[in-house]
């Protein structure tokens, strides 16, 4: 087993254990919006609300200043850890729809998942240890080129007019959020608490990318 892979592992056990040590009785009660997508803290997600179930969570959200949980949904249920989100900013669009900007803070461990009668969702949530620290590796420089490169189109301009290159978390939270990515590999890379690992398998699937490409 190469180096690599030994520390990929060893991180995988790291998270089961700070996962398995978080108790359920400090959690609280959090609405849940499952979607098909993943959000790190620090994304930056506009939505459109339409669901009555939705409106009304958001409706108490900004009247209570209450937050609640982005969890990527699967074919069968969501993923038990998301990202709690605050609602930044919010519109009535030209179609009508309520329009908000809602902005990752902290990963969420997921329990006791239920469904209300108007169908939103409510799960009790803990907060999962903030992600260590550092800069980019010059072995990954690479990605942070690739980061800036997408940078520059508006779409991902107008939400993120300020990046720090310099940091591994950011850097790989945000590729992780922007590149075509399954979801099950991006929720993957979110689960991971070390983001050199993270930098590293980013890498790995950069590489399929490009592979992918050059075969169409």
């Amino acid at each position: 087993m190469s180096e690599s892979v030994e520390k990929i592992a060893r991180d995988h056990t790291v998270n089961s254990m700070i996962f398995a040590s978080i108790q359920p009785e400090v959690a609280v009660t959090k609405p849940l919006f499952p979607l098909p997508l993943v959000l790190f803290p620090g994304g930056r997600l506009p939505l459109q609300i339409f669901e009555a179930r939705y409106l009304d969570m958001v409706g108490q959200c900004m009247r209570d200043g209450e937050h609640f949980i982005v969890t990527m949904s699967r074919a069968e249920g969501f993923a038990d850890l998301g990202c709690e989100v605050s609602i930044r900013d919010f519109d009535q669009l030209s179609n009508g729809l309520l329009g908000i900007l809602a902005v990752g803070e902290r990963k969420q461990q997921l329990f006791n998942p239920r469904q209300r009668d108007d169908g939103l969702w409510l799960a009790d949530s803990a907060d999962l240890p903030l992600e260590s620290t550092g800069e980019v590796p010059v072995e990954h420089l690479g990605l942070v080129e690739l980061l800036k490169s997408l940078q520059v189109h508006p779409a991902v301009r107008g939400l993120y007019s300020e990046i720090d290159y310099t940091d591994a978390s950011e850097v790989g939270a945000r590729l992780t959020e922007l590149l075509p990515l399954d979801n099950e590999v991006k929720q993957s890379f979110f689960e991971m608490q070390n983001p050199i690992n993270r930098l590293s398998e980013l890498e790995v699937e950069v590489t399929k990318l490009q592979i992918q490409g050059r075969g169409a």
